[in-house]
């Protein structure tokens, strides 16, 4: 009897590989769908549409996208995670979904296993800026000094509470030694509207939006703005005069929302092997990787397992940071 079943289940494993091996090999003969869940134009949604592009050029279909913003991203994420493990709906997805959102919500619609990973395709870092007049300080150390000299007085403006610009303010707040006050707004426009109007004097943002201000022309020193630091590995192709954190002293502060490219769990990794060589291919194209520099991004690849490493390191960074905040949101 233990024989039969066991020689049933050896049959039952090879008829499954021989399936999947048939898929794959046939895959894709339909269209797939990209769920991006954010608004168009953003950063994700434009680096997505360029990817879609070139990706369907190498697997002979199109990939189509779909914006599915809503509810700090969990609406399309939801989305994919109850979609079928078949290769014909991926996510584009960023850091906050599986490596903060579980950490600041005790329910969530999906759960990181319900997900494949692909590769990354790109971090995103972020930077600290300064009103220039109310905050004259000319670097990190100064800016230390002085927040230091005025102890809760000084509010940095964020894009939502438990976001990861809210997140990174009380990592610098916690590495530093320094006491601010988080205003929130509803995003980065309105943040860079207030600091302009002169309304909050700092803030932990992506910085593409706030170069135009920084003085661009003069290096950063000119314009009402100021950057000060930029949280990525090495300086910024599009503001190489933006030092580190970790050249300030701060290597704990090096981080990065990551954009990447998920799949339901369970889609065979035939597939998951197809799609990589495809994502990779287009992330690589010299188009692609200029407009995500400029973009004050830095593009990249990764192997599945290297993407769930920077899940679970990323994870503990900012889980940490929330617990420390006590930060429920439901």
């Amino acid at each position: 009897m233990i024989r039969h079943l066991a020689v049933a289940c050896l049959t039952s494993l090879a008829a499954l590989v021989a399936t999947q091996s048939a898929g794959a090999q046939t895959y894709p003969d339909r269209p797939i769908k990209m769920v991006v869940p954010y608004t168009p134009g953003g950063q994700f949604d434009i680096h997505a549409r360029l990817l879609a592009e070139k990706m369907g050029t190498t697997l002979g279909q199109p990939v189509v996208i779909e914006n599915r913003p809503g509810a700090g991203t969990m609406l399309g994420a939801e989305a994919v995670a109850r979609a079928k493990n078949d290769g014909y709906t991926l996510l584009f997805s960023g850091s906050n979904m599986f490596a903060i959102l579980p950490h600041t919500y005790s329910k969530l619609p999906y759960t990181v296993g319900d997900f494949q990973t692909i590769t990354t395709v790109s971090d995103l870092p972020m930077g600290l800026v300064v009103d220039a007049k109310k905050v004259p300080a000319g670097d990190i150390k100064e800016f230390i000094e002085l927040v230091r000299a005025n102890p809760g007085k000084i509010d940095f403006g964020s894009s939502g509470t438990g976001g990861a610009q809210h997140l990174l303010g009380e990592l610098a707040k916690m590495r530093m030694g320094l006491e601010m006050n988080q205003v929130s707004f509803r995003g980065t426009p309105e943040v860079l509207a207030a600091m302009l109007g002169g309304h909050v004097p700092v803030a932990f943002d992506g910085i593409v939006a706030y170069l135009p201000s920084a003085g661009l022309a003069s290096a950063g020193k000119g314009g009402p703005l100021r950057i000060l630091g930029i949280s990525s590995a090495q300086r910024l192709a599009a503001a190489p005069w933006v030092p580190t954190f970790a050249e300030a002293g701060y290597p704990d502060m090096t981080v990065s929302t990551r954009g990447g490219i998920v799949a339901p769990a369970g889609t065979p990794r035939p597939i998951i092997n197809k799609l990589h060589d495809a994502i990779v291919t287009a992330n690589s194209d010299a188009e692609i990787r200029r407009k995500v520099i400029e973009g004050a991004a830095v593009p990249r690849t990764s192997t599945p397992e290297e993407f769930d490493a920077m899940i679970k390191a990323d994870s503990a960074l900012w889980g940490e940071v929330v617990s420390k905040l006590n930060l429920k949101l439901n």
